[in-house]
């Protein structure tokens, strides 16, 4: 009789100790179509959408949750959230949020992790009417293909051409008529233009590294990627677009689906600034994607700062584990279209123009296993801008002229690129056959 009272005298303990669940607080963070919400708690909480949720609010349970006094909380309503506040229920919380326009629900639990020792429940709200903010880019109209030039260079796929790229002269290209003196054909003659995917490193609660002077590399960033994204929209032929124009988190795997699949950009720009414990360590520097998978770089330097990217989600709350066999099927599509070895070429072009004002740290491409980078079909780079741990340099990434430097610096490298391998159906492709036709007028 004993041994029965103990054990249920044990069982209602456990269940005391399973319903001891305490909100220590609430986070959120937003961009245009997506809101997180993270709920701090003091130890691993039971909890479930509820059935009785609708498309326009999310009811979340949480049975063995104690109720927090409202004072106690920091609730607001933020990005697609109009309405949130906690409701008892039974022994237990309801969440509610109340949502400005239908969002689909994704809910997960973290364990604790160094930067944060308790556990998160975390809330991603993702827009169901989400739609691109710019058409996709129709197919273009056929276009005379250009004298065909013999080169080992296997050449990168866009997601609306279907024909191959043109590979470079082995001859210096002369350089062809500017943009403003070329006559003006039909836009449908003149072919589309080349999508460029800016990414502005970091954001939100993934503030980057930090500069002795407390300048937050997000911030940096986000200044060079609009400074780029304002000068690029005057290159005719370009047309740039923002992973993000604020200062909110997105995941690294969602970093690169916005550029492709929601532009379907042709060419994919990270922007970031570097970090060392040398507060000696300067100067740009430019990295691909490894040729040989995750675990493998070009150098200790380069596989260093890849591990410390890749760290981002896990900043942010999220950690999106990429089983090898995933990654081995994405790097053998990249090598098929060539965009890896297409990335190492825009990358030197970016180089040659970074090294005209700003000094180097590497004087070649680096490669390492950087997860915002592992998109086939892009030309894809990511750009240190130099080390914001350096005082000297943190003072030149802070400063707006230097910024508009950096930025056309890296705008040059692209313009280059895209002349020396034009996408077909491109205006840049448009602007070879016209300069070859005056070429061959010429001699006739």
């Amino acid at each position: 009789m004993k041994r029965v009272y103990l054990a249920g005298l044990l069982s209602l303990l456990c269940i005391q100790v399973q319903a001891a669940v305490d909100v220590l607080g609430v986070r959120s963070w937003s961009s245009p179509a997506h809101t997180r919400y993270v709920i701090d708690l003091s130890a691993a909480p039971n909890y479930q959408l509820s059935p009785d949720s609708t498309p326009g609010q999310v009811l979340l349970d949480l049975p063995n949750v104690e109720q927090t006094p409202a004072h106690t909380l920091k609730l607001k309503p933020d990005g697609l959230v109009s309405g949130i506040a906690f409701e008892a229920m039974g022994g237990g919380l309801r969440l509610r949020l109340d949502l400005h326009d239908a969002a689909s629900p994704v809910v997960f639990l973290l364990p604790p992790a160094t930067q944060h020792p308790g556990y998160r429940l975390v809330i991603d709200l993702i827009a169901q009417d989400e739609a691109p903010a710019v058409l996709p880019v129709p197919t273009p109209s056929p276009v005379p293909s250009s004298p065909p030039v013999s080169s080992p260079v296997s050449s990168p796929v866009s997601t609306p051409v279907s024909t191959p790229v043109s590979t470079p002269v082995s001859t210096p290209v002369s350089t062809p008529t500017s943009a403003a003196t070329m006559p003006s054909p039909p836009a449908a003659l003149a072919g589309r233009d080349v999508v460029v995917a800016i990414d502005a490193g970091h954001g939100g609660q993934d503030t980057g590294a930090i500069g002795p002077g407390a300048v937050y590399e997000k911030t940096v960033t986000l200044a060079i990627a609009r400074s780029l994204q304002k000068q690029m929209a005057g290159v005719k032929g370009l047309r740039p677009v923002l992973t993000r124009d604020g200062d909110y988190f997105i995941p690294l795997v969602e970093r690169r689906e916005i550029a492709r699949r929601h532009y379907h950009a042709d060419i994919f720009i990270s922007i970031h600034a570097d970090a060392s414990p040398s507060r000696g360590a300067s100067g740009a520097s430019v990295f691909a994607l490894s040729l040989k998978g995750a675990n493998t770089a070009t150098s200790r330097f380069a596989r260093a700062l890849a591990e410390r990217e890749n760290q981002a989600d896990q900043v942010g709350g999220i950690k999106v584990p990429e089983h090898d066999d995933v990654l081995a099927g994405v790097l053998a599509d990249m090598v098929v279209e060539g965009s890896l070895e297409h990335s190492l070429h825009l990358g030197g072009d970016i180089l040659d123009e970074l090294k005209g004002f700003s000094p180097l740290h590497s004087h070649h491409v680096e490669q390492a296993g950087f997860a915002v980078l592992k998109e086939p079909g892009m030309v894809s780079l990511l750009v240190e801008n130099g080390f914001i741990t350096n005082r000297r340099e943190e003072r030149h990434l802070v400063d707006a002229s230097y910024q508009e430097q950096l930025a056309h610096a890296i705008l040059q490298g692209v313009e280059r690129y895209c002349r020396h391998y034009p996408l077909p159906g491109t205006y840049f492709a448009w602007q070879r056959q016209q300069a070859a036709r005056t070429r061959t007028a010429e001699v006739n």
